[in-house]
């Protein structure tokens, strides 16, 4: 295989701590021999950053005012004589042979438009394995301070796009879509060359063996919250203008993959803990994620055994951790296959029945584990949430990755249909807890018309319920 010529443009902007660290990072760490440096300086008011610059023994492009991220790369790559370019942000320190596996990906796929790295926080989380829109049209980085071993931040993968921070692209391609747009300021410029490439019929893919850390927006910061927010405006106005109607086409399938956060594996939910009775000594957490709640609860009450059920695995393996048994496995087919369970004196479903195909029959079942005294505590999202209404009147009926609509949710509950459900499991309800989120103005709304839009305003419902025919408790 002949290996083509890449061209490493930096750009900078002050800095001169973070640019030395990246230059000696790409010097002791790039294995790949045919390659050049080319910096573009846009207008550094630093002091010794131009003489650094001067001493160095690579491309140097000096301008006296700042041309911003578009326009500047567009300069640099005119400079380039490599067949491949790289885009560098200067905040960047390369790990060990990052470039040669991007070299590889690109010549292996001939329908490969752009190749993207892996990019870590420093503190080894991940920051970027691939851009995906979300239901809003927001760009997001997926699997966000997600560890850095998860099995998809390990293989190879197509994108819906990736990030500008280290992005490779053929020179033709890039000279042939016309470079970056430099009617952006600062962001968006990386997403939109994406679209542009994928425009083309070329596909855009992650290399996972190309791994950077990435330090992130260090000379935004230096520009200001107002100059943040104003660019980020004009960015996402010029974004949905070109790009708004077109969108959907460019979705890959399991379009919300990774963009569910990470706190949704790592919660305790707190919340729900005071609903927990505080004799209960055996206790079951299904759904326990990474075991932040039992582990809660152990710290209440160090002599209490917690049990938790668990489908995602790698969760499971942190929640074995922290809880006294955790079963990994799909709850529905667990059930289907018969359960071995001993008697519980409380049965979490934290935003459980409502992921369920048939979750009547599942807290119908769940009844014969419940001790006779023993308690269900429960949490489901409201499908009459105003937002939900409002989104509906406005035909925005969209699946998300997280919420009353999370694509993952196969049934949703109102108040009554929560009552039904537990009723027909074989449950009274002690307590109905409501978890209210609204703007202010829906607020004063629902004070002006005396709490009669409590329903409407209530994002969540906790639940605790007993066994019928057994006494219920006060809270």
């Amino acid at each position: 295989m002949i290996f083509p010529k890449v061209s490493i443009i930096i750009l900078n902007w002050n800095q001169l701590a973070f640019l030395q660290q990246c230059l000696k990072s790409i010097i002791e760490n790039t294995n790949y021999a045919n390659f050049e440096i080319i910096i573009l300086d846009n207008g550094s008011r630093e002091k010794g950053t131009v003489d650094y610059l001067n001493s160095l023994p690579f491309k140097i492009i000096l301008n006296p005012k700042n041309l911003g991220y578009a326009r500047g790369n567009n300069l640099a790559a005119k400079k380039a004589e490599g067949d491949l370019l790289v885009f560098l942000n200067n905040d960047i320190i390369a790990e060990k042979n990052w470039l040669t596996p991007m070299v590889k990906l690109m010549l292996e796929r001939v329908d490969c438009g752009i190749v993207g790295s892996k990019l870590l926080y420093p503190d080894r989380t991940i920051q970027h394995v691939g851009v995906a829109f979300d239901w809003r049209g927001n760009r997001r980085h997926i699997y966000k301070k997600y560890p850095a071993d998860i099995s998809p931040a390990l293989e190879v993968r197509e994108c819906e796009a990736v990030t500008g921070a280290c992005l490779m692209i053929r020179r033709e391609l890039f000279e042939q879509v016309g470079g970056f747009d430099e009617r952006y300021k600062n962001g968006s410029e990386d997403i939109d060359l994406c679209l542009k490439v994928r425009a083309q019929g070329y596909c855009i893919l992650f290399c996972p063996q190309s791994v950077l850390i990435h330090f992130e927006k260090t000379s935004l910061k230096n520009k200001g919250n107002f100059y943040q927010k104003w660019s980020s405006k004009l960015n996402n106005w010029h974004f949905r203008k070109k790009w708004g109607k077109k969108l959907d086409q460019f979705r890959l399938i399991g379009m919300y993959e990774g963009l569910r956060p990470i706190h949704n594996y790592n919660q305790a939910r707190l919340d729900l803990l005071p609903l927990v009775p505080q004799e209960a000594k055996v206790i079951l957490d299904i759904g326990c994620g990474r075991g932040l709640m039992g582990k809660a609860l152990k710290e209440r009450n160090n002599s209490i055994t917690v049990w938790g059920i668990e489908i995602d695995s790698e969760a499971a393996q942190e929640a074995q951790k922290n809880l006294d048994y955790c079963l990994v496995a799909d709850l529905e087919k667990l059930v289907e296959n018969g359960l071995n369970l001993p008697q519980f004196d409380c049965i979490i479903f934290a935003d459980i029945l409502e992921h369920l195909c048939d979750p009547w029959s599942v807290l119908k079942r769940f009844a014969t584990y419940l001790h006779s005294s023993g308690r269900i505590v429960c949490s489901l999202p409201n499908i009459r949430h105003y937002k939900v209404i409002k989104d509906i009147l406005r035909d925005r009926w969209q699946y998300r990755e997280e919420g009353i609509l999370d694509e993952t949710h196969l049934r949703f509950f109102s108040l009554a249909s929560i009552k039904r459900i537990f009723a027909l499991g074989g449950y009274e309800i002690d307590l109905i807890k409501r978890k209210k989120k609204a703007s202010n103005f829906m607020k004063w709304l629902n004070f002006f018309f005396f709490k009669l839009l409590d329903d409407f305003l209530t994002q969540q419902y906790l639940i605790v319920a007993h066994k019928k025919n057994e006494p219920k408790i006060k809270y």
